[in-house]
């Protein structure tokens, strides 16, 4: 399985002859959406990242990449789109991010999450599984490392037609 270092975490790029990204942009909601340029599901978050650093050094990525071979990391798309609005720290009154994102069904993000919470010697959280399709506000996207981030930045659920739609008005 080919994983890349993304900041301080670590991501399965997704082939794009399996998953192309999106071609344009759309309009949703009011707002212009951007298409990510590459796909990816984030297994480690920067965050995350930076304590296994922290606390294993040099050898954190030897450790992070022995629990990662263990798994079988083949996903399946949902259907399932959701939006997602996260204030930006830092920036001006009224900053905002927006994502659309796909939840994916990823069975090895549970007991990946369970073997790193095992090194660090606590029980982590597992990231919902999803891969950012479209942003606005911010290019990188809106961090879902827990299931109560995602449900605090859910917005609503996209039907698949309303991305179809948003095109044509792009």
């Amino acid at each position: 399985m080919t994983t890349f270092a993304h900041a301080a975490g670590m991501v399965l790029p997704l082939p794009p002859d399996r998953w192309p990204p999106p071609a344009g942009g759309i309009r949703l909601d009011g707002l212009a959406f951007d298409p990510k340029p590459e796909l990816h599901v984030t297994l480690v978050g920067s965050a995350l990242g930076r304590e296994l650093q922290a606390t294993f050094g040099a050898s954190a990525i030897a450790r992070v990449r022995e629990a990662r071979n263990a798994l079988d990391w083949r996903f399946e798309r949902s259907g399932r789109l959701v939006l997602l609005r996260k204030p930006l720290a830092g920036c001006s009154k009224g900053s905002v991010a927006h994502s659309i994102i796909e939840l994916v069904h990823l069975p090895a993000m549970a007991p990946f999450h369970r073997a790193l919470g095992w090194l660090l010697g606590r029980q982590l959280p597992v990231p919902p599984a999803h891969v950012t399709l479209y942003t606005a506000g911010d290019a990188r996207g809106i961090g879902a490392s827990s299931p109560a981030r995602l449900r605090a930045f859910t917005v609503r659920v996209v039907a698949a037609n309303e991305i179809t739609g948003a095109r044509a008005r792009a």
